[in-house]
């Protein structure tokens, strides 16, 4: 059974897939070949049911942020049907268009306009279709949740009919031409925000009930017939290289399938769970560790990267003359940043399952870009693409390049080594050690003030270990590959990044190198993208020191940045700058701010004894997306335990879809950014990571949660005073400036400046 035979004969309304475990089975065990859907066919979006329901198709994933109740929303309104007569199935990739799947926030900013084009043309076609059935022209028609009227008076007695009506059960057979114009030979126009009725509303988000209860069907959850269970062997430390398996010490251990190996590569296939988990831990492998210590310690990876050779060189990027304005300046002030290795530290560790049934291979997996798992799968495994079909599911493993990448390549190609399904599971030890890191930076910062104490040069100089970062889902790049010797030459270069801010600063430098570890390859130090790649790594750098220039300066954090933003003509709009100005004044309006330099000194904190409390603020951009963040602290003298009581954002993502799940995203980005300012560091000795559990790789525990959270939104709402905003990517600008309002914080309540990542496990506050 094909999609579209799939669609037509449900017959019900089903809200996501996991609500109906009989049409999941159903969708899942269509036969294949799975050619691409044709993006230019109206049909491969949207199907009109004859009870005069919908089920829009979209080629995104929702990792938990709501963006399938989101894409309902807006493609129910320029449908105009009613949002509860609507489904969504996601990211299939036999079922869905390729749309790159999820990542960079960017379902919504890219993919908004073009589901809600695709649900206007298709209320135009209906609408010709009602004026030829009612035998009045379109522009005596009406249309509400789905019902076609005749606003006037007509000949033919027949007053209204249903979306269901005109072509339940039947196919569009419309090309979309990729025109705007509101002409039969094109898509028609987008409705105006201000006449949208769902957007700006926060109804039920279909996935949370099943998530709370349990019901909702995992990726980890999913079975097949005969399906056997695989644990890999990793090599004990990075780069170390196979000599020897001893299969004889696994024998008592019942349900032995196979033991794979190739390269570098070591799995236990066995019937059951438990004896392949036995298996992994007693197999007797003997390993040959490699000549050169893969990587420096992680106590001395900052000095390692500020004196290794680069791999790679930015070009300098520079507007008027810092060196000579440094040379003029009143006040010229250096500092240095370090962030480490950040990982993923994923709370359900990475995992898939794949089916080579009748010649094919379907994977099952929560990673967020299903069509990039297709292709690679296809090229790892010398298969047709067509033979292929990844099946996106909710999981605990979302943002960035994590390792569930890693496990969906392992389960296709144990799978297709047996010939029987196979189900891989990492274990909390090796998602924590192996999965992609974030880059680790090492940044310096120069910077000059006139007598005024105006900023008047910037030198931003970074270096980062970000040597070989993967890509998602490069059959030559994921773990499985590297191990077995398959993998991709030359390395990338990496790159470092810069900061994102809108400031007017007059003589300005940028310059940035990567460096490599001694080790590209098979080694737990992969770089890839974490959630906003490596932005909070930059931009704690450059708002610190923004911080430190205006305590220099004697001036106000807020108001300085206020100044330099009002003075700005970097965007010759001005509507970036006007949107960054505006955040910050928002933030610091709900926040209460009191207009003061930093730190507070004798100012009285109102608090007695070993706390000491102090605010920060920092502000960041991603793509259109501007956020202001301020953070209250408490600082306990004695202990060093640093508190994050209140956090206050300012979010402006344009136009928002669903005020109630952008709240939700934006709590959650915080807390993330917070868990990384405070206690998340990748240690690692010179051959292995040390930091492997909840223990040695802290995050954010329950104790830690702010007393408040407050989310002010930014020209969220459609507004008939000013043009339209786009709905821009929400997400990851969030994490962007939480590092640096941290320290900045602590630097108000201690006069203690916080130059290194993480804060509270450093076991005291470092100047």
């Amino acid at each position: 059974m094909n999609r579209r035979d799939f669609v037509k004969t449900t017959g019900a309304l089903v809200v996501g897939l996991a609500a109906n475990d009989s049409l999941f089975a159903r969708l899942a065990q269509s036969p294949g070949p799975y050619p691409d859907l044709d993006f230019l066919q109206l049909d491969s979006w949207i199907v009109i049911r004859a009870d005069n329901t919908a089920t829009f198709f979209v080629g995104k994933t929702d990792l938990g942020q709501g963006t399938g109740t989101a894409f309902r929303q807006i493609m129910s309104d320029e449908l105009d049907i009613a949002f509860d007569k609507t489904s969504c199935v996601m990211g299939s990739t036999h079922n869905t268009v390729d749309q790159g799947g999820s990542g960079g926030s960017d379902a919504l900013q890219t993919d908004g306009y073009p589901m809600r084009r695709v649900a206007a043309e298709a209320r135009r076609v209906l609408l010709e279709m009602a004026a030829k059935q009612l035998g009045v022209p379109v522009s005596h028609l009406a249309v509400s949740d789905g019902v076609v009227s005749v606003t006037e008076d007509n000949t033919t007695g027949v007053g209204s009919l249903t979306y269901g009506d005109l072509i339940g059960g039947r196919q569009f057979n419309v090309t979309l031409s990729g025109k705007n114009t509101d002409t039969t030979t094109g898509i028609a126009k987008l409705k105006p925000v201000q006449e949208m009725k769902n957007v700006g509303k926060s109804p039920q988000r279909h996935d949370i009930p099943g998530k709370v209860d349990g019901t909702v069907k995992w990726a980890v959850d999913m079975t097949a017939p005969g399906m056997v269970h695989a644990r890999n062997v990793k090599p004990p430390v990075a780069g170390a290289t196979l000599v020897s398996i001893n299969e004889a010490s696994i024998r008592n251990i019942p349900g032995l399938v196979k033991v794979v190996s190739k390269g570098n590569y070591v799995a236990v296939v066995f019937e059951r769970e438990e004896n392949a988990i036995r298996a992994a831990r007693q197999l007797k492998v003997e390993w040959k560790k490699p000549a050169t210590a893969p990587f420096p310690s992680s106590e001395n990876l900052f000095t390692y990267m500020r004196t290794a050779t680069p791999s790679s060189t930015g070009k300098p990027v520079e507007t008027g003359n810092v060196d000579a304005a440094l040379a003029n300046a009143s006040t010229v002030i250096e500092a240095e940043y370090d962030v480490p290795f950040q990982g993923h530290t994923s709370i359900g560790p990475a995992h898939a399952m794949a089916d080579p049934s009748n010649g094919q291979m379907t994977i099952y997996t929560n990673d967020m870009k299903s069509y990039g798992m297709r292709n690679g799968v296809a090229q790892f495994l010398g298969m047709p693409r067509d033979q292929v079909r990844v099946i996106w599911m909710d999981g605990p493993q979302g943002y960035g390049r994590t390792a569930a990448d890693d496990a969906g390549f392992e389960a296709a190609y144990l799978a297709k080594e047996i010939g029987r399904p196979v189900k891989v599971q990492w274990s909390r030890a090796e998602e924590t050690a192996w999965d992609t890191k974030g880059p680790a930076y090492a940044v310096k910062m120069r910077g000059g003030l006139d007598a005024q104490g105006n900023v008047v040069a910037l030198h931003y100089d970074a270096c980062a270990a970000d040597h070989n970062h993967l890509g998602y889902n490069e059959h030559e790049t994921v773990l499985i590959s590297q191990l077995m010797g398959t993998r991709k030459s030359p390395v990338s270069q990496g790159r470092a990044s810069l900061p994102s801010d809108m400031y007017a600063i007059a003589n300005r430098k940028s310059t940035t190198r990567v460096v490599p570890l001694p080790m590209p390859f098979e080694t737990p130090l992969r770089t890839g993208n974490l959630r906003d790649p490596d932005g909070p790594q930059v931009q704690f750098a450059l708002e610190s020191f923004i911080d430190e220039l205006a305590h220099k300066a004697k001036a106000d954090p807020v108001e300085f940045r206020l100044r330099m933003l009002q003075a700005s003509t970097q965007d010759d709009s001005g509507f970036k700058r006007a949107r960054s100005i505006a955040c910050i004044k928002a933030a610091a309006e709900k926040f209460g701010w009191d207009p003061r330099p930093s730190p507070r000194g004798d100012k009285p904190s109102g608090l007695s004894g070993d706390i000491l409390t102090g605010r920060g603020i920092a502000y960041a951009y991603r793509s259109q997306t501007v956020v202001a963040t301020i953070v209250e602290v408490e600082v306990n003298k004695q202990t060093g335990r640093i508190w994050a009581k209140r956090i206050v954002v300012a979010h402006d993502c344009g136009l928002v879809i669903n005020p109630e799940a952008l709240v939700r995203v934006v709590e959650a980005g915080a807390l993330y950014g917070l868990s990384r300012a405070l206690h998340e560091e990748v240690k690692f000795d010179a051959e292995k990571v040390t930091s492997v559990d909840w223990v040695t790789h802290p995050t954010l525990r329950h104790e830690d949660t702010p007393e408040r959270i407050d989310v002010v939104i930014v020209n969220g709402d459609p507004n008939p005073n000013r043009p339209d905003l786009q709905h821009y990517g929400a997400g990851e600008t969030m994490v962007k400036p939480m590092l640096a309002a941290v320290a900045n914080a602590v630097f108000d309540a201690t006069g203690v400046r916080m130059r290194r990542v993480p804060f509270a496990t450093r076991g005291s506050l470092r100047r």
